[in-house]
């Protein structure tokens, strides 16, 4: 599934340098197209912080009064200078365990992002020997969607996260839409940005301050992604 026959000596020295690698044509093509072709159809559930924690929601049961009260909330939250995020997700790693479809090409992805031939990749080119699990969650990013600033620090979950990874499944996207992933160095100030590139891996040190843009109102197609982390615990 993965195209890992690569000169990974050239992605380390990268992401030594920087902290941050990004690594095109990661799936071989058919497995690419066929990962997008399941993501647009998944059964998203909107993701976003309330009171402080996270909560997942399926808005499509919901009526457009009790969907625009949600948002209008989570709006407020965010211009309140609080943690906050909007987009939909569907979390892999639980329903691999579910077992909720287990002959789909999702669930083939997370048995080999969680293999020992990734595992050993993803050490070899970040210089992490203690890496030994990944997890992963599918995000699509609507018009409206964003992630504010924060740092993926996994301390407060237990979890020891090494690297943060993203693999884009959009079609060609265009900066000017919105749902570009920004890095930040300490001072706060945006060191590069990334665009979500159809089958391309990015991975980056954290904890590290980072947020996805705003995607615009006029942008007229889903921004598609599978993210995670490589860890070292085993929670």
């Amino acid at each position: 599934m993965f195209a890992l026959n690569r000169d990974r000596a050239v992605f380390a020295e990268q992401f030594a340098k920087t902290g941050v690698v990004s690594i095109p044509s990661i799936l071989l093509p058919e497995f690419a197209s066929a990962i997008r072709r399941e993501m647009e159809v998944l059964p998203w559930e909107t993701a976003y912080v309330e009171a402080g924690k996270a909560k997942k929601t399926d808005m499509r049961k919901m009526d457009k009064a009790q969907r625009q009260q949600i948002l209008q909330q989570v709006v407020l939250s965010a211009r309140e200078d609080k943690y906050q995020f909007c987009y939909d997700t569907y979390m892999l790693i639980t329903h691999y365990l579910q077992r909720t479809n287990p002959h789909s090409v999702l669930h083939a992805f997370v048995e080999h992002i969680c293999g020992e031939a990734m595992l050993q990749f993803m050490r070899e080119i970040t210089g992490a020997p203690q890496i030994i699990k990944a997890d992963a969650q599918a995000s699509c990013y609507l018009p409206g969607h964003f992630l504010k600033q924060h740092d993926d620090d996994g301390k407060p979950s237990n979890q020891e996260r090494i690297v943060a990874y993203t693999i884009g499944f959009s079609a060609p996207w265009q900066a000017h839409w919105g749902g570009l992933l920004h890095l930040q160095n300490q001072a706060g100030e945006v060191e590069q940005s990334l665009m979500p590139s159809f089958n391309t891996l990015t991975v980056f040190s954290v904890p590290r301050q980072h947020f996805v843009s705003q995607v615009a109102s006029y942008c007229p197609e889903p921004r598609l992604s599978i993210v995670g982390w490589f860890r070292s615990d085993r929670n």
